[in-house]
């Protein structure tokens, strides 16, 4: 089982995550239905991958880490839990203040418990990104990978969700310190990307990737 099994569960997500953006941008009665359909997708993917994660954990303590062509890919798994918690605590904050579910007289306390809860659970989600983060890393940090594979991209796009979740988490928990540790995360992020990219470029210039034979499927 490789972590790009859980790349299925990502459009799925994503569902969460632009609900999360345009959900505070709607009148009241349209707001609703989308953070809701957005909740419910976003459940679903992340149940998805969490599912995934226990073959993948499996797999990692029967046959140890992969190849160090292959480790960059396991950057993949630290995906989902940011993106979820990226997702609640916006969709949470994106509730209007009339939001009412079991009494009218209640409303607004309704919806600011919803969006404590949703920090509460986006923290929680929040540091199993970074542990996946943190096997990811020294996995390749111990073994590099020698040629440039399309898996180096995994490098670049769980870990924006990593840094948008951190991002989002400093500004619900008005925490000038994970702000400033959201804001080095982005310059990394930035980094990784154009490093990434120009090995991406170089790869296809030099015939490695994107040439007859030198496919990565080609084995398929």
């Amino acid at each position: 089982m490789m972590p790009s099994w859980i790349l299925p569960a990502f459009p799925i997500m994503l569902s969460g995550t632009i609900a999360s953006v345009i959900g505070s941008q709607q009148p009241h009665p349209s707001a609703i239905p989308i953070i809701l359909g957005g909740i419910t997708f976003q459940g679903l993917g992340f149940s998805i991958s969490f599912m995934m994660y226990a073959h993948y954990i499996g797999r990692l303590m029967e046959s140890g880490l992969p190849s160090s062509e292959h480790r960059p890919g396991m950057f993949i798994c630290v995906g989902p839990p940011a993106f979820t918690a990226l997702a609640l605590v916006g969709m949470a904050k994106g509730l209007p203040e009339d939001f009412k579910l079991l009494d009218e007289t209640y409303a607004i306390a309704e919806a600011r418990v919803i969006e404590l809860i949703a920090i509460i659970v986006g923290v929680f989600l929040w540091a199993l990104s970074l542990w996946f983060f943190c096997i990811a890393l020294f996995a390749v940090l111990c073994s590099r990978p020698k040629a440039f594979h399309l898996n180096w991209w995994a490098m670049v796009f769980p870990n924006t969700g990593f840094t948008l979740a951190t991002i989002t988490l400093g500004n619900a928990l008005h925490s000038r310190a994970v702000q400033w540790v959201g804001t080095a995360m982005s310059i990394c992020i930035v980094c990784m990307f154009l490093f990434v990219l120009v090995n991406n470029v170089r790869a296809v210039i030099r015939k490695d990737i994107m040439f007859p034979g030198k496919d990565e499927d080609i084995s398929e």
